[in-house]
């Protein structure tokens, strides 16, 4: 890596490692601060390639850092490649929150809805689970399968006799 973008890298790096340290982070923010202070100088002298000693130890930071930042199941192991490009893609996305956007315009283009078969159940139904007319059989599916969770006597055998007369009317109403 040039030593010209490294510095540009951890310049625009910087004033985040401040702002995204979370509690469950196992170095604290100072660390972090101190690491990325402490890489700029020694990269304030170097022109062209950076010295391999140099190089591994700014391996080492992103790397520690990437481990922290981003969640597990992001990569599983990033080459080094991915880590600058995932930091560079994150930085892009973090600078563009502050910036106004003119009005009426979106953050980013809406998703083509994705729409299966209709639910087909009685409105009762549908209302009684906060659910539109138009909902999908699956949307239907996970909203029954927690309202019989939440609600079904078995699970719940505190329930007064109106609370089991509702959801004996709500199974009825169910159209298998």
């Amino acid at each position: 890596m040039q030593a010209s973008n490294a510095r540009a890298l951890l310049r625009r790096l910087h004033p985040w490692i401040g702002k995204a340290v979370h509690k469950t982070w196992s170095r604290r923010r100072g660390f972090y601060q101190e690491e990325s202070e402490g890489l700029l100088l020694a990269l304030t002298g170097v022109e062209g390639r950076i010295p391999t000693t140099l190089a591994l130890r700014l391996e080492v930071f992103l790397g520690r850092l990437y481990r922290e930042w981003f969640p597990r199941t992001w990569r599983r192991e990033p080459t080094y490649a991915e880590v600058l490009a995932d930091f560079r893609w994150w930085l892009q996305l973090a600078e563009g929150w502050g910036a106004e956007r003119p009005r009426g315009t979106r953050a980013h283009a809406p998703r083509p809805a994705k729409r299966g078969p209709l639910a087909r159940q009685p409105e009762k139904l549908l209302k009684l689970l906060n659910l539109p007319r138009d909902c999908t059989k699956d949307r239907f599916l996970a909203a029954w399968r927690r309202y019989v969770k939440r609600h079904h006597p078995d699970l719940n055998p505190n329930q007064s006799p109106e609370e089991r007369r509702r959801f004996a009317e709500a199974v009825a109403l169910w159209r298998r």
